[in-house]
C-alpha cells in the first residue's frame, strides 16, 4: 500500500464496473488528461492558486492550497520526463461521471537531478450535464 493525498494509506485500486458515456472518445481523453496532468503540474510549481481552483473540486483544492502554505515561499520545479495514462473506469452517480485514471512514467524534481519514477491515480468528477469539466476530485500516490 502507499501513502495518499489524504494522508492515508491507499490500496491498490480494485475494478469497479465502467459505464463510458456516450461518444466518449477514451484517445482523445487520455490525451487531455495528460495535457491537464502537466498543466496542474505546473500551477502547482508557480503556486498558482487561480489555475489550481479551476481545475479541482473545492475539497481538492482546500487539501492543495493547505500543501502549499506549507511549501513556504521555496521554488518548486516537476520536470515531467515521460507520461502515460490509463483509463480504469468511469462510473455515474448522483447525476455525475467519476473517473479513475492512472498516470505513470518518470518526473524531475530538482533542476539537474535524476528524473524518478512515478504511479499515481487520479479521481476526476464532472457533471452528467450542464457546464462545467473534468475537475481534479483527488489524487493517490502508489510510487
Amino acid at each position: 500500500p502507499a501513502a495518499n493525498a489524504f494522508g492515508g494509506i491507499a490500496s491498490e485500486p480494485a475494478p469497479f464496473q465502467s459505464t463510458l458515456p456516450p461518444g466518449f472518445d477514451e484517445y482523445a481523453f487520455l490525451d487531455n488528461a495528460k495535457q491537464y496532468f502537466s498543466t496542474l503540474q505546473k500551477a502547482w510549481d508557480q503556486g498558482d492558486l487561480a489555475a489550481l481552483r479551476e481545475y479541482t473540486t473545492p475539497e481538492m483544492f482546500a487539501t492543495i492550497e493547505q500543501d502549499l502554505s506549507g511549501r513556504a515561499d521555496s521554488a518548486n520545479q516537476t520536470d515531467v520526463v515521460t507520461l502515460n495514462a490509463q483509463l480504469l473506469g468511469i462510473e455515474t452517480a448522483d447525476n455525475t461521471y467519476y473517473c479513475s485514471v492512472q498516470f505513470t512514467g518518470m518526473i524531475r524534481e530538482q533542476a539537474g537531478a535524476q528524473a524518478n519514477n512515478f504511479s499515481e491515480i487520479w479521481n476526476l468528477s464532472k457533471p452528467v450535464s450542464g457546464p462545467g469539466g473534468w475537475v481534479l476530485a483527488g489524487i493517490s500516490q502508489l510510487v
